[in-house]
């Protein structure tokens, strides 16, 4: 029979626990930017992705809750892996570490994810489940997900990447057009997200959302570039974001607003998101997008963005 801490470290290797703190989404982070480092053919998120879900997230619910993480029971500062549920989108995340890609605890840790989402999804009268973020030569997580009972659906994302060793062009604008920091235009800059989206939320709830999000430790406002038009509405917006150990930036989102499309706005924004980026360090940037959202696709070839890998998106019915 095995001693106590045997059987505590068996434990924390099979059962996650709730997030709990600020120190916890450090480990989070810094998991995934070890991962993107380890290039192993698996797929980590930006962790400004995963700001942007966490600190901008669903009207409905708060996603903090349903944060889990698996310790490693042989440092205290490490985590062998984390889940997310979104119980909005029915979908879950998984992140291990890369030394665990393809083991059975790396399974385990799916399996745990996907009975919990199965659960919430059941809860709320629906009866399909999904994985996203899935890239499409990732073999060991394709054929997983296929053991699962999990079914590819046909929204694919590009993922495409810019160097920032290539020029950035200086956007000519018309007159009266400007581009900079969002400052005080927040409400313009929340309608501006508002109609580019077409949210169907009540417009004063959306706008506390953003105050909301402004007010977050994770916000940079000089990283939130709009383009403000002669009568002082912001007609295009991005948020840019920092991945200081891989020096990967990100844009999420970007939008144009719909009374102001088919004027450059969208360009020039990013151009000059992508100087700021370069300020900073960063060496390449990258966006995804659904590859059916071609008005979005020619924006960013547009930009000089290039599509490097497909991911996938699975689905699973659960009733």
């Amino acid at each position: 029979m095995g001693t106590s801490l045997e059987m505590k470290n068996q434990k924390a290797l099979h059962e996650p626990r709730p997030y709990q703190s600020e120190i916890d989404l450090d480990r989070m982070r810094s998991l995934l930017q070890v991962g993107r480092q380890a290039a192993n053919g698996t797929y980590y998120v930006h962790i400004g992705d995963l700001n942007w879900w966490l600190y901008y997230p669903p009207l409905d619910h708060d996603l903090w809750q349903y944060i889990h993480l698996w310790d490693d029971p042989a440092n205290p500062d490490r985590l062998l892996g984390w889940s997310l549920l979104s119980p909005q989108w029915s979908a879950f995340d998984v992140v291990v570490q890369p030394e665990l890609r393809g083991t059975p605890l790396a399974e385990t840790m799916y399996t745990w994810a996907e009975g919990q989402i199965s659960n919430i999804t059941r809860t709320r009268g629906k009866d399909r489940i999904y994985v996203m973020w899935v890239s499409q030569g990732d073999d060991v997580l394709n054929n997983l997900l296929q053991r699962h009972g999990f079914q590819r659906t046909p929204d694919d994302v590009a993922y495409m990447t810019r160097s920032m060793e290539e020029p950035i062009p200086v956007s000519d604008l018309s007159e009266g057009y400007r581009v900079c920091s969002v400052g005080n235009k927040v409400e313009e800059r929340a309608a501006a997200q508002y109609g580019a989206f077409e949210s169907g939320a009540p417009i004063e709830v959306y706008l506390q959302r953003y105050r909301n999000f402004m007010h977050a430790p994770i916000y940079d406002p000089e990283l939130d570039v709009v383009v403000v038009a002669p009568d002082g509405r912001v007609g295009a917006f991005c948020i840019a974001w920092l991945d200081p150990v891989n020096q990967i930036g990100l844009f999420e989102p970007v939008g144009t607003h719909p009374d102001f499309r088919q004027r450059g706005l969208g360009k020039a924004v990013m151009f000059e998101a992508l100087r700021r980026l370069r300020e900073r360090g960063m060496t390449s940037a990258i966006v995804c997008t659904n590859q059916n959202n071609l008005p979005a696709m020619k924006l960013y070839e547009a930009v000089g963005f290039r599509t490097a890998d497909v991911h996938l998106t699975y689905k699973k019915d659960i009733s």
